[in-house]
């Protein structure tokens, strides 16, 4: 019996880029809700000097800003411990169905195409490749209009000076961190942590944008400096570029919005030696090997994960992980961010196994939820630890000669939490000194400006 994954490590990668920040470990509260494999991942990182602390987050629960590069070499050396066949280069470029049950994959590479089958397939594309080529069951964006959240390519920055950056976020006329201003008690914690701090995020400054488009010298649609000061301290990562009219299952649109994407970076990097604080002898270090792809297909599984059930922290009977981090949903037409609150909520093993079919489960981007749930779920760590779930889940399955749908969840939850999994069987309540340290939003939903900013005209950047 085998179990094929369709996942490599460049379609990991795939998920957030160069992945040099990674967001959704802790949830508001602040308490570590993805442990398991993905923490052990960042554990072995920080021992080897090549990730930093986590940094705690009003916002985003929790920061931390790793070495990309190190971390695929750390990867690669994982996978091969755990004697994983690697298929590097390789396309999925069509889908085994027998009746009612996917049986595997065709594939191609160097090596010609070739047809790889097993008990259970996994799909981890990002894309939903897999269930698209099946006819299994799939939605794509809003319900609205079908769009999908705009997607960026970062890059990164060499050459910043620190110390001027962080005087620039302590000047309250920049407004560094637009969540922050109604909230000045919020405002004032985070910037006296700002000297003692690795990672420092940046969502805001939109008036030094403002001014520079003013002048003729901006015209990206991103309405705010977006970007995170990493743990070198002469690096920033810029998340700034982005295209709308985005349709990642369309290659003639992915081409397209490349294109837009890569002639914004020059503009922005002059940009920022201009009018941002500390970069005046800025220069491009690296851009990403791939586009930032938000939201793709979502398979449709036994259980739909909806925006309300992370908004009130839903529980489950069949939970196989947790996420915690804010619904956050780049608009597909505006320039900035709508964010909602969350509560620690669970990810049931239905939203892994697809509907109407056997032999076929998912994890990541393409997980069965709607375009909010998505906007929470989405993040790298949370991404991971649906990946351990469905990984545990098909080996049992396996083992027992079952489908996923049979297993017994309590051996599987069991197994998980032996794993390290964090299924709230170990998770505290929020420490009072944590949060009066830090800060913390209220509940109540923050609305946010976006789907009618003046950049939004920007028709440019819009792909057909």
């Amino acid at each position: 019996m085998s179990i094929f994954a369709t996942v490599s490590l460049y379609s990991v990668g795939k998920v957030r880029n160069m992945g040099l920040a990674w967001i959704g470990f802790h949830d508001q509260e602040y308490r570590l809700v993805v442990k398991g494999l993905p923490l052990e991942i960042i554990h072995r990182l920080q021992k080897d000097g090549a990730a930093s602390n986590f940094e705690l987050d009003p916002k985003n629960g929790s920061i931390i800003s790793i070495d990309t590069h190190y971390w695929k070499c750390l990867a690669i050396e994982l996978c091969k411990k755990a004697n994983v066949k690697l298929m590097l280069q390789t396309l999925v470029v069509d889908t085994i169905r027998e009746g009612n049950r996917i049986t595997g994959v065709v594939i191609e590479n160097k090596s010609g195409r070739q047809m790889v089958t097993g008990n259970i397939i996994i799909d981890c594309s990002g894309d939903g490749d897999v269930a698209a080529h099946g006819g299994v069951a799939w939605e794509k964006g809003r319900k609205t209009d079908g769009l999908v959240q705009v997607p960026t390519l970062i890059f990164r920055l060499g050459g910043i000076d620190r110390a001027e950056f962080i005087r620039g976020c302590k000047d309250r006329h920049y407004n560094f961190r637009e969540w922050f201003w109604p909230y000045p008690e919020l405002w004032k914690k985070t910037i006296d942590r700002l000297d003692e701090m690795e990672v420092i995020l940046a969502e805001g400054f939109s008036g030094v944008v403002d001014a520079a488009r003013q002048k003729g010298e901006y015209s990206i649609p991103e309405s705010r400096i977006v970007g995170v000061k990493l743990h070198h301290p002469d690096q920033f990562l810029v998340v700034m570029t982005r295209v709308f009219g985005f349709d990642p299952t369309n290659a003639t649109n992915i081409n397209e919005s490349y294109s837009k994407v890569y002639q914004q970076i020059p503009e922005l990097l002059r940009f920022f030696r201009k009018w941002a604080p500390g970069f005046a002898n800025a220069y491009l270090l690296e851009i990403a090997p791939l586009l930032g792809v938000r939201e793709s297909r979502r398979i449709m599984g036994d259980y739909v994960l909806t925006g309300e059930d992370v908004i009130k922290g839903q529980q489950f009977p069949d939970v196989v992980a947790l996420g915690g981090y804010h619904i956050d949903i780049h608009r597909p037409s505006g320039t900035w961010i709508e964010s909602v609150n969350t509560e620690t909520y669970d990810i049931p093993l239905r939203c892994l196994i697809a509907k109407d079919v056997d032999g076929l489960m998912m994890a990541g981007k393409c997980l069965s939820a709607t375009h909010e749930g998505l906007a929470s779920t989405r993040v790298i760590p949370i991404c991971m630890a649906q990946g351990q779930a469905v990984g545990t889940a098909a080996a049992l399955a396996v083992a027992k000669g079952v489908t996923p749908r049979d297993i017994n969840i309590t051996k599987l939850q069991k197994t998980l939490i032996d794993q390290g999994v964090e299924l709230r069987q170990s998770l505290e309540k929020p420490d009072p000194s944590v949060i009066e340290r830090i800060g913390k939003f209220p509940k109540e939903y923050q609305p946010t400006s976006g789907e009618s900013d003046e950049a939004t005209q920007v028709k440019d950047n819009w792909v057909s």
